[in-house]
């Protein structure tokens, strides 16, 4: 299983560098704000605001920024079967990607910070779950040059209407009428890009609002259904254990623990 030894989030003001020295652990690295510039290994790599850097462990590294900027960042290791569970996991080398759903992948990156310091009966495998999430999404925006131009689009522009809608009642009639397509194409085209249903990524986007709400406010947990575009808090504890292996109940006695 994936271990992490640490997961946080800086700023930086005025001037930043790091000299060059071999990384002990895995790197993931996202630049929320200003730029920087990364050396890793013979390579000079550019970071602005929505780029990503995952950097292997052994790998020669460093950095400088004259500017500004913040980050975030979590070093992991790996144990030689999880090299297997993605692509960009077994190549041994440095990756540089932009994410699209930027907004998102922050989300699922401050949530997997308040796992890491919550220490909860489920936060080990919580952190496993997300950050094999975030490298999947990485591996697929550096893979997705592969599939034809409109399916992704249509997928991106699916996932901002979730991100807007997520509150009401969305189905896949919604869904049709938002693209102009058939619900199964609808369905076809965006599992074939993003690995889930229409409706399990709602799900997704859901919960994750979900646990903000949780980390942020005092809300009992029918509201906090409500919020997220539940029909009934029955169906929303269902869901949120499903994709996060504990209730609602025993993630907020883990937070406030």
């Amino acid at each position: 299983m994936i271990k992490l030894h640490s997961c946080y989030v800086k700023d930086f003001h005025g001037k930043w560098e790091m000299g060059r020295s071999v990384t002990q652990y895995n790197l993931l690295l996202v630049v929320t704000k200003g730029k920087i510039v990364y050396w890793v290994n013979d390579d000079t790599v550019y970071l602005q605001k929505g780029d990503v850097l995952f950097i292997p462990a052994g790998s020669v590294r460093g950095g400088t920024s004259q500017e500004e900027h913040q980050r975030y960042a979590t070093h992991f290791a790996l144990e030689d079967h999880d090299r297997e569970l993605l692509p960009i996991l077994g190549e041994e080398r440095y990756c540089k990607t932009t994410i699209g759903a930027f907004e998102y992948f922050k989300q699922r990156f401050l949530l997997l910070k308040h796992h890491r310091l919550m220490s909860g009966p489920y936060s080990e495998t919580t952190c496993y779950a997300i950050i094999l999430e975030l490298l999947g999404i990485i591996n697929y925006e550096r893979d997705k040059w592969k599939l034809p131009a409109k399916k992704i689009d249509m997928a991106e522009d699916i996932k901002q209407y979730m991100l807007e809608h997520y509150r009401e009642p969305v189905t896949l009639s919604d869904l049709a009428a938002f693209t102009g397509r058939t619900p199964n194409h609808i369905t076809h085209s965006f599992k074939s890009v993003t690995g889930l249903t229409p409706i399990e990524y709602l799900h997704h986007v859901r919960i994750a609002k979900a646990k903000e709400l949780m980390c942020d406010k005092v809300m009992p947990i029918s509201e906090i259904a409500d919020e997220t575009g539940f029909c009934d808090q029955a169906y929303f504890n269902r869901v949120f254990k499903k994709l996060t292996g504990c209730s609602p109940t025993a993630f907020l006695k883990g937070r406030t623990d």
